[in-house]
């Protein structure tokens, strides 16, 4: 199964932030994420559905699993640099 992505808003606006040697890492994990969503870490245990994932050295992506509408929603690009 693949799943979709969508880029919140905010997720948005914080990648246009990136230095351009950081961009293709959160694209990268993301094209993994499309493939394995639950590999990643839970951010709350009884809302699994709220995950995190690092990107490389450069950061962490923040996201929402949807599995009935096979959605990935990124929610937050924190950069580490």
């Amino acid at each position: 199964m693949s799943y979709r992505v969508k880029l919140h808003v905010a997720a948005l606006s914080q990648m246009k932030g990136l230095p351009e040697e950081a961009l293709d890492a959160p694209i990268l994990r993301t094209t993994d994420l499309v493939e394995e969503p639950w590999d990643a870490r839970a951010l709350y245990n009884d809302e699994p559905e709220f995950r995190m994932s690092t990107f490389g050295d450069f950061g962490v992506l923040y996201f929402k699993v949807d599995e009935a509408e096979e959605l990935i929603t990124i929610l937050n690009v924190t950069w580490a640099g």
